[in-house]
């Protein structure tokens, strides 16, 4: 071996370890339940019907867009787990894609 290994294997073995972290113990999550309504709100539950009552009309009038049916089905899972805002959110949505299909059918056809 070379003096320079030598020296070399000296300074390594020599080294101090470090020293491991100390790891203090986890504290465990407080579970704070959520209280969720039993009921949806009166103003999303008639804006839920209104929403169904618009895409029925819409589909007797052959009229119906399928982005009010993407939204109906989604207020419609939001009513079921009585999320109100959601539902209303969605049901307005639909009604007023169903009167833009509605008042469509009235125009005349486009010309390319």
């Amino acid at each position: 071996m070379t003096a320079a290994s030598m020296s070399l294997l000296g300074l390594v073995g020599g080294c101090a370890t470090p020293e491991a972290p100390k790891v203090e113990p986890v504290k465990p999550a407080v579970v704070v339940p959520v209280t969720r309504p039993a009921e949806l709100t009166a103003e999303a539950d008639s804006a839920l019907k209104a929403a169904e009552q618009s895409v029925v009309e819409a589909r007797v009038k052959r009229a119906l867009w399928i982005a009010a049916e993407v939204h109906l089905q989604k207020a419609r899972a939001a009513a079921e787990v009585f999320d109100s805002t959601a539902t209303l959110m969605h049901a307005k949505e639909v009604v007023a894609l169903c009167a833009l299909s509605i008042q469509q059918t009235t125009l005349p056809p486009v010309k390319w």
